[in-house]
């Protein structure tokens, strides 16, 4: 039932995600060239369906290409391993050589089983991920909401604060109106400064590994910049692919393009970031992982990009929460102290 809840939603998700991408976009177009609402929104498909168009037509066979080129030699990739770390088994002259060779042999027996479940396993995981036909229909219904959410945005954000109103009553709504504001400004800077912040940590890794001979940089560097938008746990995810793909074909290479990486990414957090995004949102490591795991575990990709400034909005409000009534209480306690 949750499952099928959650399937349900995810259009939805992923047009408020398109909608903070877009409506700073059709808000330039409202203010500098006074167009109107309608007209701002098909300037704003149009010009994207364009540079998308041009993107994939000019990338989209590379990245494929290298990802079935990847697929294909998964099972060289485990016979290097064995090989790899049979060379080492030389090395252990203490450990008994029969005993060596009873564990080598059942290795050997079980990678090519693994090997094929590895192929197996990846192409479910894309499947059960990516099924072309619910990904084309969850795209193109997100897009076709996302619309209609920045056409008739006022419309709707003046319904719904009725609403509030309404069932919650002047106080509460009050309150509930407040942080909602504040967390569609957060989410919608943080988001549209993280979507550029992204977008240089993949140019720069792609440049990067092409100049190191990086073997499938283009993708690499495609992948680098997506993962970027999840914290911690992204650049991470990105980088491991890197390092193991390269690891089979020069070493060198893949130590180089971890290096190269590692120094990026402290580059993105000391320089870019503060200065696209605009600060950190004052979250510690473990709240930032808690967004990120519940927000991943319920909607996915977008849950994981969007549960962290919704954390950082969440937490002032609590810690403003938890400060007021504390200090209520620290009153009463002075007012009418024990024994009185």
């Amino acid at each position: 039932m949750l499952d099928f809840l959650i399937g349900l939603l995810m259009p939805f998700v992923i047009a408020f995600v398109l909608a903070y991408i877009f409506n700073p976009i059709i808000k330039f177009f409202e203010n500098k060239f006074k167009a109107k609402r309608g007209a701002s929104l098909f300037i704003t498909y149009g010009g994207l369906i364009v540079v998308l168009l041009t993107i994939l037509v000019m990338t989209l066979p590379v990245i494929i290409e290298s990802i079935i080129d990847i697929v294909n030699n998964a099972p060289t990739y485990f016979a290097e391993t064995e090989q790899f770390l049979i060379n080492v088994s030389r090395h252990l002259e203490n450990i008994d050589a029969a005993t060596m060779q009873e564990i080598w042999d059942k290795i050997s027996n079980m990678l090519p089983n693994l090997s094929s479940l590895f192929v197996g396993s990846i192409g479910e995981i894309f499947k059960k991920t990516f099924s072309f036909g619910k990904f084309i229909f969850n795209f193109v219904l997100a897009f076709i909401i996302c619309f209609y959410i920045l056409l008739e945005k006022e419309k709707i954000f003046d319904f719904l604060k009725k609403a509030v109103y309404v069932v919650l009553g002047d106080k509460k709504a009050s309150f509930v109106l407040t942080v909602s504001r504040d967390l569609n400004d957060n989410v919608g800077k943080y988001f549209t400064g993280k979507i550029f912040d992204s977008i240089i940590v993949g140019v720069l890794s792609g440049i990067g590994l092409f100049v190191l001979k990086s073997k499938y940089a283009l993708l690499f560097g495609t992948l680098m910049g997506l993962m970027n938008m999840i914290p911690y746990f992204g650049p991470a995810i990105g980088m491991t692919p890197v390092v193991l793909i390269n690891l089979f074909n020069d070493p060198k290479i893949a130590l180089f393009s971890l290096i190269y990486l590692l120094v990026v990414q402290q580059v993105e957090v000391a320089f870019i970031e503060p200065k696209v995004v605009g600060g950190q949102l004052g979250l510690s490591p473990f709240l930032t992982i808690l967004a990120v795991t519940v927000g991943g575990g319920f909607f996915g990709i977008p849950g994981m990009i969007l549960s962290t400034p919704i954390m950082g909005v969440l937490k002032v409000y609590i810690t403003e929460y938890v400060e007021t009534k504390s200090q209520e209480i620290q009153m009463s306690n002075f007012d009418n102290p024990k024994g009185q």
